[in-house]
């Protein structure tokens, strides 16, 4: 393998920056110039060959074709909130792929707005060939600012050792307390000697600081970013086959320091934003008299061209080219802010109808743009000519009408003539064109119904629907149908399954934490970094395809199916249905029916069992009941005579204490008037001992009392066994 030397910024920069004008999406391009035209139909906007004091409507078919499309997608994807299904490979991967289902739904619909971003991510891929999203692993750091005041050395010192401290200001000095003490203790001394030990002791210190404590934590990050923002090597045919791949888009100077960027460098940059005037962004703006040129004059807020490249280069010199991520900002000479090797690139794809070999697909908005041109000339044509018709012209002898009265077409005008107005003024009639302009309109809407699979059944527009079969109109709607399922399919099989693809291994590779969130009312703790070498998965996408009424007709099928199987097996734990069986099929049905919390409806029977109280044990027979009522009889009578015997105890118990509290008060008189002290404490000894010999007496006496409830159980035991065997 050949060898060369090593690429400095310079050569790096050169060659991106080669790789950048050339590349597909750049400013000028055919795929740009296509992109902005689609926009400018779906917009409505003028063709541009409009006529002074002629009609001068838009027909709108693109638009209604788009957003009559984007429904039925979205039901598809998000009618509910398991928008990913993780399958097991293998036995061993069931538990882990059941947990990453639950994960990555939450991260796509809770950590990210996943409706927001598939309908943005689909509607660019309708309008503009193709929808581009960025997924990755966005770090943000949380800075709360504390105040202390007086820390001692010890405490100073265990705060800034904290995770995540940093110091803002910091001022230490003496403790004067402790300097008043050390000054009133030297007072009250005569030695010499304790005093200049006194002297010598150091003088504690006391901190007052002002900390920021920093919380670093990361989320995955679903940006979809605008086409015109997209660039790729025209040579590529896919994203994994692609040389070259940039996201070309501003920031300010602040942004950039703020990320990390070097200051100097970032504080020479030219602010001129080299995509200012990008056509496809003035045309997402026209409209809203957007402002590209505003400038606050502070250079701080100078927005700068940012071009984030993933390109594989040779940088080392080894042989081998690498992927790497190399950020350039700038115009003309660019300028590397990164250069770094990377994994893998960030960026999904889609498009709604693909051409094989070929990265860019076709739009829909392609596939009607020429029928809302020919609609918009017709309608044009339709609307002038029922103008002349309504207002004829006229023919008229030069200088026998006054032209003022004439000209001033208004109800119950005069028109002044100077002869016979029959002789002098002549209708000129015009000719309509209805006739033949409106079936040419109906011939396009059932181009534009056969190019798109949108028709007027779908979209509820035919009020002649009701008066066909419902076979035939079924069978339209399905044809239409499996138009839009080869775009879901398509979309999910490509662009969104990467990008839950990409979701799972980021949250394996940087989710390092535990991480507990609510699932299903419960909250439940997920380690997506256990993932990494105990699962094979693969990801399901799109499962709700197909139309919501035929499933709800197959869930209720099935549903019947389940409860007459149940009832055949007779019991809910058979060979062929259980009840997590029918809870599925409640839930699919739920789902189906626009509703997503399955739990306000159907609780989950793994839950259910866990809340259910422990069975009731079996009720006694008549003779169980009279044995236990004379056990439990005997058993209160020999409580009763043990808790008499236990009082009469504590009585001569509290007797003795009393007794024993009397003496104490006799040797403390005794104390007072100043008695022996050798007699008192052998008084005291003596009582003791006579407390402590009371106390075995009580526990001899317990022990009796439990000596003979043993003897009376046993007794009356073998009465009832001599009582079995008489019977």
């Amino acid at each position: 393998m050949a060898k060369g030397k090593a690429l400095v910024d310079s050569e790096i920069a050169s060659i991106l920056q080669s790789e950048i004008s050339s590349s597909l999406g750049y400013i000028g391009s055919d795929v740009t110039t296509q992109r902005q035209k689609s926009l400018e139909y779906y917009f409505g906007e003028p063709f541009g060959n409009e006529q002074e004091g002629r009609s001068q409507v838009v027909s709108t078919d693109v638009s209604d074709v788009i957003e009559s499309i984007l429904p039925t997608l979205l039901r598809t994807f998000a009618a509910s909130d398991d928008v990913v299904r993780c399958d097991p490979v293998t036995a061993e991967d069931e538990e882990v792929a059941k947990q990453a289902s639950d994960y990555l739904n939450y991260v796509f619909n809770k950590d990210n707005d996943g409706f927001v971003a598939l309908y943005t991510l689909f509607k660019d891929a309708l309008i503009q060939k193709n929808g581009i999203a960025k997924i990755y692993w966005n770090t943000s750091e949380k800075r709360e600012q504390e105040t202390y005041e007086k820390l001692s050395e010890d405490e100073y010192i265990m705060l800034i050792d904290e995770d995540g401290v940093e110091v803002k200001e910091h001022t230490e000095y003496a403790d004067q307390d402790a300097i008043t003490a050390k000054q009133k203790m030297m007072e009250q001394t005569d030695d010499p000697m304790l005093m200049q030990q006194i002297e010598d002791a150091p003088t504690p210190m006391l901190h007052d600081c002002v900390i920021v404590r920093i919380e670093t934590y990361g989320k995955v990050k679903i940006e979809t970013i605008p086409p015109e923002e997209f660039l790729i090597e025209r040579r590529a045919k896919s994203l994994q086959d692609a040389n070259f791949i940039a996201h070309r888009t501003t920031a300010t100077r602040t942004e950039l320091i703020e990320a990390g960027f070097d200051e100097d460098i970032v504080n020479k940059l030219p602010s001129d934003v080299a995509d200012k005037y990008n056509e496809e962004k003035l045309a997402r703006h026209r409209n809203l008299n957007y402002d590209f040129d505003s400038n606050s004059g502070e250079a701080s807020t100078d927005e700068i061209t940012i071009f984030e490249c993933y390109s594989r280069i040779d940088v080392e010199g080894d042989g081998i080219a690498k992927l790497r991520k190399v950020t350039m900002a700038g115009k003309g000479g660019y300028e590397i802010l990164d250069n770094e090797l990377c994994d893998s690139i960030p960026f999904i794809s889609i498009t709604p109808i693909m051409v094989p070999h070929r990265f860019f697909g076709r739009s829909v908005s392609e596939m009607t743009e020429d029928l809302q041109l020919i609609k918009s000339t017709v309608m044009r044509q339709i609307l002038d000519n029922m103008y002349l018709t309504n207002n004829n012209r006229v023919a008229i002898m030069d200088g026998q009408v006054n032209l003022d009265d004439l000209l001033t077409n208004r109800p119950g005008g005069v028109v002044r003539t100077k002869g016979s107005p029959g002789q002098v003024m002549m209708p000129m009639q015009t000719q309509t064109i209805n006739q033949q302009a409106f079936p040419l309109l109906e011939y396009l809407d059932t181009v534009r119904e056969q190019r798109t699979g949108i028709t007027r059944y779908s979209q509820g527009m035919d009020a002649d629907s009701l008066n066909k079969t419902a076979t035939g109109v079924n069978v339209i709607l399905s044809q239409a149908q499996m138009r839009v399922e080869l775009i879901a399919r398509i979309f999910a099989e490509t662009g969104v399954k990467d990008m839950f693809t990409k979701i799972f291994e980021l949250v394996v590779k940087h989710q390092d934490k535990e991480r507990i969130i609510k699932i299903r009312n419960t909250f439940v703790p997920f380690r997506p970094m256990e993932w990494r070498n105990r699962c094979n998965i693969s990801i399901n996408v799109g499962l709700g395809t197909g139309s919501r009424d035929q499933q709800l007709a197959i869930l209720n099928n099935i549903l019947q199916t389940q409860l007459k199987a149940l009832e055949l097996q007779g019991t809910p734990a058979g060979p062929m249905v259980n009840l997590r069986n029918i809870y599925n099929t409640l839930s699919k049905i739920v789902e189906n029916a626009g509703l997503k919390n399955t739990g306000l409806f159907f609780t989950d029977p793994d839950v259910g069992m866990q809340q259910m109280p422990p069975p009731q044990p079996p009720q006694p027979t008549e003779f169980e009941k009279v044995s236990q009522l004379q056990v439990q009889g005997e058993n209160y009578r020999k409580q009763i005579d043990s808790e008499i015997r236990i009082k009469e105890l504590e009585k001569g118990y509290q007797e003795m204490i009393l007794k024993f509290e009397t003496r104490i008060k006799e040797l403390e008189l005794q104390y007072n008037t100043k008695i022996n002290e050798a007699e008192i404490r052998r008084d005291a000894t003596l009582a003791k001992e006579d407390l402590v010999q009371q106390g075995k007496m009580k526990e001899q006496a317990q022990k009796s009392v439990d000596r003979q409830l043993d003897q009376a159980q046993q007794i009356m035991q073998n009465v009832t066994n001599g009582s079995n065997k008489i019977k």
